[in-house]
């Protein structure tokens, strides 16, 4: 009965509190839209970050001491518990040169049958696969930035130049060596396109001989387990090996994602707390409103504990109804934020997203239901919260006072 009674004092026709009714659910819809959309869309950003750096880079690297067999350690870390493949990665800087122009790149040399099971960078490839990686070929698949900014196409030759060791190893020199562009790869993350080449772990030793043993990168059964993985590892390995994992690689990344994502929440929120202020208008308009329609319940025996539970009524609807259609937009919102930033990026004819500015070009969108949960508590208890004072004041009309000019 008190809901029902609620609902009409709030959008009975012609009165003045219906048209603020709409407005407090209107500034509760507009809240929980942006926060839904804002925290989808984050979401959406860590996971593919995540999941593109995890393809590209393995979920736990061993670092062994020189002079360690690749292929036995390998063989040996494969037979570990939650290790699914192995493969080696030997890394070294070098400048790529091409039609006069210069850019710096860490060049990976990789086995590529083992970084095949290990990575996902052969899924991403046009021209040819990893496969033609092999030993004394000097082909090298680059990125698409990279090939974009050098003009690169499959088939162009270029130029590394390293720093070579001159007799005695005292002093460095300039070395020049003359690689085949064999395939370019897409992975959506500028700067990695932009510095990351790929040869065979043959070419790169012979580039950079004073190189110690390959790194072995490794792809576990469980990625979000890498950390208890890599732990495991560590204890088993003992001393002169390093051990680290995704997580460690990325956690600056990702701790400032994470505080980005809590500032973003926590600032929204205000528009919730501004469209509270609407909520408290609206119902202290109803309860001016309806004064002597809640003397009359008072006369047929509600009691003040009941008016007030009207008034606290009115104002979960508020929030329930502006919640939940916050809730719908918001997720319709951010399942099409890609095509209205496509519309806009015509419209002004300008790029959003620059990917040279921002790590990825796109806006995907990951719903949690923790993150939608906690959106909709808020929202509804800033308009319970915005409701009391209001319902106290209403509990406190006096029916003759109500009547008297009625």
């Amino acid at each position: 009965m008190i809901f029902s009674i609620a609902w009409r004092f709030l959008f009975a026709r012609g009165r003045q509190a219906t048209l603020l009714a709409g407005v407090a659910v209107g500034g509760l819809t507009l809240g929980v839209l942006v926060l839904t959309t804002v925290l989808s869309v984050m979401n959406g950003f860590e996971s593919t970050l995540s999941g593109k750096l995890v393809a590209l880079s393995g979920e736990v690297t061993v670092n062994p001491p020189a002079g360690t067999d690749w292929r036995d350690l390998a063989g040996r870390l494969e037979q570990q518990e939650g290790v699914v493949a192995a493969a080696p990665r030997l890394t070294g800087e070098a400048l790529l040169m091409a039609g006069g122009a210069l850019a710096p790149i860490a060049l990976q040399g990789i086995d590529a049958d083992a970084e095949a099971r290990v990575s996902a960078v052969d899924k991403h490839l046009s021209g040819r696969r990893l496969a033609a990686l092999v030993p004394g070929s000097h082909r090298l698949i680059v990125g698409e930035a990279l090939a974009e900014q050098l003009k690169l196409e499959i088939g162009d030759d270029v130029t590394l130049l390293t720093a070579a060791p001159s007799a005695g190893n005292r002093i460095f020199e300039p070395a020049l060596a003359r690689f085949q562009v064999a395939g370019i790869y897409h992975l959506g993350i500028y700067q990695l396109e932009l510095h990351k080449a790929y040869a065979a772990l043959g070419d790169v030793r012979a580039l950079f001989p004073q190189a110690g043993a390959p790194s072995i990168v490794l792809r576990s059964a469980a990625p979000l387990a890498a950390p208890e993985l890599s732990a495991r590892l560590r204890s088993r390995l003992g001393a002169g090996y390093a051990v680290s994992d995704w997580t460690e690689h990325q956690a600056a990344l990702f701790a400032t994602i994470g505080l980005e994502k809590r500032m973003l929440f926590v600032v929204l929120a205000a528009i919730l707390a501004v469209a509270a202020f609407a909520v408290v208008a609206t119902l202290l308009v109803a309860g001016l409103d309806r004064e002597a329609d809640i003397a009359v319940l008072k006369t047929l025996g509600l009691v003040p504990r009941r008016i007030a539970g009207v008034f606290l009524a009115q104002g979960f609807l508020l929030g329930a109804v502006g919640t939940a259609l916050g809730l719908g937009l918001g997720a319709l919102l951010a399942v099409n934020v890609n095509n209205l930033l496509g519309a806009l990026d015509q419209l002004f004819d300008t790029r959003l997203l620059p990917p040279s500015i921002y790590l990825i070009s796109e806006l995907p969108a990951e719903f949690r239901w923790p993150d939608l949960v906690v959106t909709a508590a808020v929202a509804i208890v800033l308009a319970l919260a915005a409701a009391v004072y209001p319902a106290l004041r209403g509990a406190r009309t006096a029916p003759a006072d109500a009547l008297r000019y009625e």
